[in-house]
């Protein structure tokens, strides 16, 4: 049975691996795509979801446009590592695919309201539209089945803002979720850094017809700290683990929003010590995850 889901974007390169995995997987129903701002601005970011969609044929899933800044303080633009556009320098032909007339929030809610089961939410980006969803229209949690959350790490610097990123650019945001009593399933930036693509994966997917060589071009302008040579794939395993979860490993454990008074911003923290409140994902096998990508990628225009 197909998995139903939401996917809640701020394209950004692993934001467009992922959705290329997810809209090319057998076994999910995507309902909805939302944009929020995070990578870039909301405008860029919404243009290059469906920019990107277009590019790969993909022209009847809804995408609706979110939130333009953070619920409680401005937008931080200090962290650019997807170029200027937010998918590097690729120049996508004139676009005809066009945003939903609702804001992502109130189609959200539709679209769960609607739904006969319940709907997995995936959160690729800071939570600011799925915590307006939740304050807005508390009666709606019973129809998520769980929110999927690409963020965290849990073996490197956990005050580190970096890694942090979709938690750090809206942090009341992402507390608000944690708080909501809606289940969490949280897959740690770690994976995309162990299943990166290296020089000879990368020059493959250049091989692999019109969309590889799209996304090897685009490719050029990603520059991920943790990955010296090579592509990080963060978002992209969050799908894959929705895909494909016989690949990973997971444990219960306690995680928690943790605001940094010096740097005014949070990080996604994990505790061992404490009952646990969330699902984490602590293990996947690269190699099955690439096998994954490239198999997807064959199905691809």
């Amino acid at each position: 049975m197909k998995k139903d889901i939401i996917i809640d974007v701020d394209p950004g390169i692993d934001d467009a691996i992922a959705l290329a995995i997810a809209t090319y997987s057998k076994n999910l129903n995507i309902k909805l795509i939302t944009t929020v701002c995070g990578n870039v601005t909301i405008d860029k970011i919404t243009k290059n979801t469906l920019n990107f969609l277009q590019a790969i044929n993909v022209r009847d899933i809804p995408v609706a446009v979110g939130a333009e800044k953070p619920i409680a303080r401005e937008k931080d633009n200090s962290i650019q590592a997807h170029g200027k556009s937010g998918l590097g320098d690729w120049k996508f032909p004139k676009c005809e695919l066009k945003p939903c007339r609702e804001d992502a929030v109130t189609k959200m809610y539709q679209v769960l309201k609607e739904s006969d089961k319940k709907v997995i939410i995936v959160a690729l980006a800071p939570l600011t539209n799925i915590a307006t969803l939740i304050k807005l229209h508390p009666d709606i949690k019973d129809k998520i089945d769980y929110i999927l959350f690409s963020g965290g790490l849990l073996l490197d610097n956990q005050n580190s803002r970096y890694i942090g990123f979709n938690i750090f650019q809206d942090p009341e945001a992402a507390d608000l979720v944690w708080k909501s009593g809606v289940k969490i399933v949280v897959c740690p930036s770690d994976h995309g850094h162990y299943a990166y693509l290296n020089r000879e994966e990368i020059a493959k997917t250049d091989r692999c017809g019109k969309s590889g060589h799209m996304l090897h071009e685009i490719y050029k302008s990603y520059k991920d700290t943790h990955v010296t040579v090579g592509i990080a794939s963060h978002d992209a395993c969050a799908v894959a683990y929705l895909v494909k979860p016989q690949i990973f490993e997971t444990e219960q454990m306690y995680t928690y929003v943790n605001f940094l008074k010096k740097e005014k911003t949070a990080v996604l923290n994990f505790d061992i010590t404490q009952a646990p409140n969330s699902t984490v994902v602590t293990y996947m096998d690269g190699k099955k995850y690439k096998d994954l990508y490239f198999k997807i990628l064959k199905r691809m225009p």
